[in-house]
């Protein structure tokens, strides 16, 4: 999945705070050019610091083919619904939920209707957290 920061903001890729408008960020993708042609749309809020998050916008029967992630993921669906396919096994997932897999698990996902995903990338070095 390639994701890119947005050309026109000037906002920092990572800080000690950040914050994002989710309803903002999407409506903006779902202006652009590729969303308008029927391709998904992504866009990078946060990199950097080990963590990655991406806001990921897909029409529906849209897919994304088999790949990894060098850490580990999490896929929070906020809006439609997906199938999220490994090797284990195979899921739908709707608003409200959460997905998460390890670092280095193939994976593929395909919009069933039109979806919003904010998409949590660690980076592929552990570290414990304290709680």
């Amino acid at each position: 999945m390639s994701s890119r920061p947005h050309p026109e903001t000037e906002r920092p890729m990572h800080g000690l705070l950040q914050s994002f408008d989710l309803e903002e960020e999407v409506d903006r993708l779902r202006g652009e050019k590729s969303w308008r042609e029927g391709r998904r749309n992504a866009i990078t809020l946060r990199k950097g610091e080990g963590l990655s998050v991406v806001l990921l916008v897909m029409k529906g029967g849209d897919s994304l083919e088999e790949h990894s992630a060098p850490g580990p993921i999490s896929v929070a669906v906020r809006e439609g619904r997906i199938r999220f396919t490994t090797q284990e096994g195979t899921v739908e997932a709707g608003p409200k939920t959460v997905l998460t897999c390890d670092a280095g698990v193939r994976h593929a996902v395909e919009a069933l209707e039109d979806a919003v995903c904010v998409v949590t990338i660690a980076s592929g070095k552990g570290s414990p957290v304290a709680g």
